[in-house]
């Protein structure tokens, strides 16, 4: 079933809480419905969406905006004993979680209370917690826009990396609109609990997938603001990979080794929370916006009232700031959404 509605208010639809609107705004119910949707609209610009957990609308979107309903969910076991777990696009992505891990399923308890849709967290590839969740997708199910099909990517066909995937790259980027995700947890599987707070946090209880998410739920409502209280929209920076030369070069002017995850072919990830606050962000509010005062990496808006371009002045800032300070250039996880007609 496809609903329309035009001239829609997505006050709702962002978690950044952004005041805009979009010229149509198309659900569907069913994966066969995009190719009645792709004729309906012709030649107007369009981009899919799920829950706007990770985006930022720079203003009003004059196109059509596609919302997935399709909520079908299939389990079962293959002859390996590995649990597969076929996902609609527009399934909550938590609610997902918390099936399987009632249902006493090792593999996605660490992905617990992420925001946004089925399709969203394949195209984005979220983590967290020491877990992607590129580790436990085995195919994408997709329209393919151009070509007027369904095509499916396996897991190596996404090209999954840190926050990236195939259907973020140039020449893929809005063709591709996902329609399910099949997830493969592979029997045996155990806790991952290496990571952060997560073994302290889990006290005396015993390891289990519920247990470990109730976990993970704790650390992060200690950390993150409640959107439904302060719009955000998660870690608006990426954790920069730098060359080992240049983080130990920043470590000569600290007493103590600065946070960082050693990677291979000398590189080294250093948390984006931590340049930030050395350069004085944290905490720091500035009209209707503010830096988190217990995770400098989200930007928020404090007061309900923000407009795109304050949250972009606060981007800039920090930007430069840690540009100048360090030498890195930070990078948005947030997808910035601009309109088709105000492309430069």
């Amino acid at each position: 079933m496809i609903t329309e509605l035009k001239d829609f208010d997505l006050t709702r639809h962002n978690t950044f809480g952004m005041r805009v609107k979009c010229a149509r705004w198309i659900e569907y119910t069913s994966a066969g419905d995009l190719p009645e949707i792709m004729r309906q609209i012709g030649d107007l610009p369009f981009k899919a969406i799920g829950e706007g957990s990770n985006l930022l609308f720079e203003g009003d979107y004059e196109g059509a905006l596609l919302h997935s309903r399709v909520l079908d969910m299939e389990a079962g076991i293959d002859d390996n004993g590995d649990f597969l777990l076929t996902a609609g696009a527009g399934l909550i992505f938590d609610d997902v979680v918390a099936h399987v891990c009632r249902a006493g399923i090792w593999g996605m308890e660490n992905l617990s209370a992420i925001p946004g849709q089925v399709g969203a967290a394949a195209v984005q590839n979220i983590g967290a917690y020491g877990v992607e969740v590129a580790d436990i997708i085995d195919e994408v199910l997709c329209y393919d826009t151009a070509e007027r099909r369904e095509v499916a990517f396996t897991a190596s066909d996404c090209r999954y990396g840190y926050r990236m995937s195939v259907f973020k790259t140039p020449e893929a980027a809005g063709r591709y609109i996902v329609t399910s995700v099949r997830f493969r947890l592979p029997a045996g599987a155990g806790p991952r609990l290496d990571y952060g707070n997560l073994l302290a946090s889990l006290g005396d209880k015993e390891p289990t997938p519920l247990s470990v998410r109730e976990a993970v739920i704790a650390v992060r409502g200690a950390k993150l603001p409640a959107v439904d209280e302060f719009g955000s929209a998660g870690s608006f920076f990426k954790n920069p990979v730098v060359d080992r030369s240049l983080f130990e070069r920043i470590a000569t002017r600290y007493d103590t080794l600065p946070p960082h995850y050693d990677l291979p072919e000398s590189k080294v990830k250093i948390p984006a929370a931590w340049l930030i606050e050395q350069c004085g962000f944290k905490g720091m509010e500035r009209g209707n916006v503010a830096v988190w005062s217990r995770q400098p990496l989200i930007i928020v808006n404090l007061t309900g009232r923000a407009e795109p371009l304050e949250i972009m002045d606060m981007q800039r800032d920090i930007t430069e700031a840690v540009g100048n300070r360090f030498g890195i250039m930070l990078h948005p996880e947030v997808e910035h959404v601009i309109s088709p007609q105000n492309k430069p």
